[in-house]
């Protein structure tokens, strides 16, 4: 019993938009003055009315709209808008979606260096939606997010590795970047660090570890609990024990470093 493999399906991309303050509602077009200071001003302001008309902040949500203001904005070079207006294709909201356009987005907010958008294209090549299948170019990009310490990016990247897609497979290296994304809280990277546990594919099998993790990310996904509790049921009471000490020691942790970064 104790050799049986678990296994999860998580999916590993997610796009959320960002909250910002409501501004009145203007259309506003890049400044053609050459003053640089206006020029940003203006493509900041067009980028919070996007914001707010896309998060319904203060006015009726209305994504059509949102995405003229994030287009004045990201033709004006602005990469938080940039990416904000890739989310919208991507999704298909208040424009056709168009992975393609997507791409493009995402791109120009990446060479910026806006790190949502850097993990959000490697996700396109890795999955080949609006560009070709491309795993070094999903790995150079994931790896251009992680060294920002995106924890998405890492659990990303540590996928690849272990799965030896654009690089030599490397379970060591997956582990540790799952790892880095699991203590910032990233609960996809939790999941996938207690399946390394549950499956000895980093170090000797060790379901105490698991069973902590998948205690940790069942807070925010469903399907891990179902998963703890299958380990659970290979466990000894002082196991389970230990691993309820060591998740809530961690929830702790966690909690603390988020307070901090506020």
């Amino acid at each position: 019993m104790r050799d049986a493999q678990f296994k999860s399906n998580i999916i590993l991309l997610a796009v959320s938009l960002p909250a910002a303050l409501f501004c009145d509602v203007r259309l506003t077009a890049p400044s053609r003055s050459g003053n640089v200071d206006h020029a940003h001003q203006e493509a900041e302001a067009n980028y919070e009315r996007g914001v707010a008309l896309a998060e319904g902040d203060g006015v009726v949500q209305d994504y059509v709209l949102a995405a003229r203001f994030y287009r004045l904005a990201a033709e004006a070079g602005h990469a938080p808008a940039q990416y904000d207006l890739a989310c919208l294709y991507e999704k298909g909201l208040g424009v056709e979606q168009d992975l393609k356009l997507a791409s493009e987005w995402y791109r120009k907010s990446a060479e910026q260096g806006h790190v949502e958008a850097q993990n959000n294209l490697g996700a396109l090549y890795a999955t080949g939606q609006g560009v070709p299948r491309n795993d070094a170019e999903a790995i150079r990009w994931y790896r251009k997010a992680a060294e920002q310490n995106d924890p998405e990016a890492q659990s990303n990247l540590g996928m690849m590795y272990l799965h030896g897609r654009g690089v030599e497979q490397d379970t060591g290296r997956a582990f540790e970047l799952f790892l880095q994304a699991a203590n910032q809280g990233y609960a996809v990277a939790q999941n996938n660090l207690a399946l390394m546990y549950a499956n000895g594919q980093a170090a000797a099998r060790d379901y105490t570890s698991a069973y902590a993790w998948l205690d940790l990310a069942a807070e925010q996904l469903a399907s891990c609990a179902v998963l703890r509790d299958r380990i659970g049921r290979e466990m000894t009471p002082d196991e389970i024990s230990r691993a309820r000490d060591f998740s809530a020691r961690k929830r702790v942790e966690l909690e603390l470093n988020g307070r901090d970064s506020k």
